[in-house]
């Protein structure tokens, strides 16, 4: 019965583990997701657009144009762009040069295209105007906002440089305005409304991640309370009858090996009231807990430690300390506890003046145990190595 409650709180603190491996959801990657899917989203508008409105109004004014295959390249100039700033926004955000080399190059194809068209119906054909203000909203769409607004300018700035070159009226410049109105507008509405989801996406994002974290605790508290629950009806097992023996005269007190069961009966009570799963030195502090009934007989303790200890899992302490109460309930009159971190876990090693050779309980959770007996003196390592 004893084995299987321990087994019992052992495989509650697997499934502890394995909880924390297997989460629900991988909350940390989704507004990346969420990024993503948007990016997706305003690829498709920037290629719709080049298609469908740039390249259909391209096609219906082509008899206006005095060189239809220069309009012609510069829109395919403008198609290869919208590819090569899909391709840096699907790998994340591009850097600074990447994105400002694409963004130029829509610039300068819509500059040219404007600067082809025909004198005086330049605003009514001018099809690279939007195209170029969609890429970049494309490439410099998650950088500053200001480089977009830059960037806008200065192809509006462009745009009416030639209008000017070609003769500007009051007409052509209300066209003009009403023309970077409608299409700017749309563009700074778009990058802005993308720039919300993402916060949107995020904010989400940590509130999933704060209430799985919410959940994990709680069913880490109550795993923690089942295992020390199993902890303890093993220990009555083993306690109570030692009691009852006492109570009804069948033990006798003066008994020495009585007088060891009730040491180490006394110190795993001890132990178990000071485990303390989610505290920093736990192993320490428990050695301290199991010494104290030794030091109750005269026993001289010393627990030293040497450097930064790792928190080592309740199972492996409890091996730690099993093996820790067999060496203090065997000596005499002084152990020395030392705790030194390895490489890859600590160690704890003890020299006591046992007299007689001790037996150590298995070895076990990841911690190797060896003792060597030197006449009236025991050495032993408890070694948990966490990989």
């Amino acid at each position: 019965m004893t084995t299987a409650r321990m087994n019992t709180g052992r495989m509650n603190t697997g499934r502890m583990t394995t909880g924390r491996m297997n989460t629900v959801q991988p909350t940390a990657m989704m507004s990346d997701r969420y990024q993503r899917a948007f990016t997706i989203a305003v690829i498709f508008l920037v290629a719709g657009w080049h298609l469908a409105g740039a390249g259909g109004q391209l096609v219906r004014d082509r008899p206006a144009f005095a060189s239809f295959p220069f309009q012609a390249l510069m829109w395919l100039v403008m198609a290869l762009a919208i590819t090569a700033g899909s391709a840096l926004v699907l790998r994340g955000a591009p850097g600074w040069g990447p994105a400002w080399a694409v963004a130029v190059v829509a610039l300068a194809a819509s500059t040219a295209s404007a600067a082809a068209s025909p004198a005086g119906q330049m605003l009514a054909v001018n099809w690279a105007w939007g195209s170029a203000g969609w890429i970049g909203v494309l490439v410099l769409l998650r950088r500053r906002f200001a480089e977009l607004a830059c960037f806008l300018a200065a192809e509006a700035m462009a745009t009416l440089g030639v209008q000017v070159w070609d003769g500007l009226s009051r007409t052509d410049l209300a066209g003009f305005l009403a023309v970077l109105a409608w299409s700017t507008g749309a563009q700074v509405a778009v990058a802005a409304g993308v720039r919300a989801l993402d916060v949107a996406a995020g904010q989400a994002a940590a509130a999933v991640q704060r209430e799985d974290a919410a959940r994990e605790r709680a069913a880490t508290a109550e795993i923690i309370r089942a295992a020390r629950h199993a902890r303890w009806l093993a220990l009555q097992e083993s306690a109570v009858p030692l009691v009852a023996e006492l109570a009804a005269g069948t033990a006798d007190p003066g008994d020495g090996q009585v007088r060891i069961r009730c040491a180490v009966q006394a110190a795993r009570l001890r132990r178990l009231l000071a485990e303390g799963d989610e505290l920093s030195g736990s192993l320490v502090h428990e050695l301290h807990a199991s010494a104290d009934v030794a030091e109750r007989r005269g026993v001289a303790i010393e627990v030293e430690t040497a450097g930064a200890l790792p928190q080592v899992p309740g199972p492996a302490r409890r091996v730690i300390t099993d093996a820790a109460i067999a060496i203090l309930t065997a000596a005499r009159s002084q152990v020395r506890i030392t705790l030194a971190t390895v490489a890859a876990g600590i160690a704890v090693s003890f020299v006591a003046d046992t007299g007689t050779v001790v037996r150590l309980p298995a070895a076990g959770e990841g911690v190797v145990i060896e003792q060597q007996q030197d006449g009236g003196m025991l050495w032993a390592e408890a070694r948990w190595n966490s990989q």
